[in-house]
């Protein structure tokens, strides 16, 4: 069987090719999962679009029309495409694309996750929004308490401490059970649990869920506001014995959905060896809650 071709997307029509992320001077990413004909999440990913950008709401109807058109091409590919916002500055104008490309037949998540400690720290400036926000047409009263809830939880384009820390989840392939997807864990400063790479984190204990709290750092995931809307989720300060004490462990994100953590290898030094988990009843509910609305 052929697999489909990827393509890019602009409101210039298809293209042949896209630039660089690189080459925009600022600009946010949405990435998100068309299948079937539809992308389940799509308003999620509006929204923070328009949270992470203020584009104004011409631009945004056009950019989801796109979206539409690019979930009704695809409708046929088996596994689904992956599909890739960009919305930024580049030479001086505000543009927009998509890149587009088919999932794999075997995710390379699909037997789960393990999870390495990254040394690199996250900061707030890796996810506050470059672009001015709506709360500038505001009244003084309300105007910082609104830039601030906008500012925070963007994905940007500009991603160059998730690349260094990515480089270091190396040093962790030793260890690294078979089959597994390698995904890294980021901390603040202050120690304290933020998110992975690719993903926000889920702990589960004592019969409830909790999330890493987000309000300092950290990308706000379209997944988890979504699982957040349905399932109750707290968020909380959490630290790395937090992660070594959960019952059960999973990752989400919009593309992959609830992936659970089946390995833990959150000790730097690498010493202390690895953590097996069991997926379990909790993790199987979420993923049952993902297949049964979003697919």
């Amino acid at each position: 069987m052929i697999s489909p071709s990827p393509f890019f997307y602009s409101d210039a029509g298809t293209l042949d090719s896209v630039p660089d992320d690189g080459e925009f001077s600022v600009g946010v990413l949405e990435t998100m999962r068309a299948r079937g004909g539809a992308i389940p999440l799509l308003p999620g990913h509006m929204a923070r679009l328009a949270r992470s950008a203020s584009p104004g709401s011409a631009v945004l109807q056009h950019v989801e029309s796109a979206a539409t058109l690019i979930a009704e091409r695809t409708a046929n590919w088996a596994q689904g495409a992956r599909v890739r916002l960009r919305y930024g500055l580049l030479h001086g104008e505000s543009v927009w694309d998509f890149s587009v490309v088919p999932l794999e037949p075997n995710s390379p998540w699909q037997h789960g996750v393990s999870l390495s400690l990254c040394e690199t720290r996250v900061t707030p400036e890796a996810s506050i929004s470059p672009f001015p926000s709506e709360a500038m047409d505001q009244s003084a009263e309300t105007r910082q308490g609104l830039a601030r809830k906008a500012a925070l939880g963007c994905k940007l384009l500009k991603r160059d401490i998730y690349t260094r820390a990515e480089a270091e989840l190396e040093q962790h392939v030793a260890g690294l059970e078979p089959g597994l997807f390698h995904e890294g864990v980021l901390l603040d400063a202050q120690g304290r649990v933020i998110e992975g790479l690719r993903s926000n984190l889920l702990v589960y204990r004592g019969g409830r869920w909790t999330t890493p709290s987000l309000r300092n750092c950290g990308v706000r995931g379209v997944m988890l506001d979504w699982l957040a809307a349905r399932v109750e989720i707290s968020e909380d300060d959490l630290l790395i014995p937090d992660l070594e004490q959960a019952e059960e462990l999973a990752v989400c994100n919009a593309v992959r959905g609830v992936v659970p953590v089946i390995q833990l290898m959150l000790d730097s030094s690498g010493e202390d060896g690895a953590r097996t988990l069991v997926p379990g009843s909790a993790v199987a509910a979420l993923q049952a809650l993902v297949a049964t609305e979003l697919h």
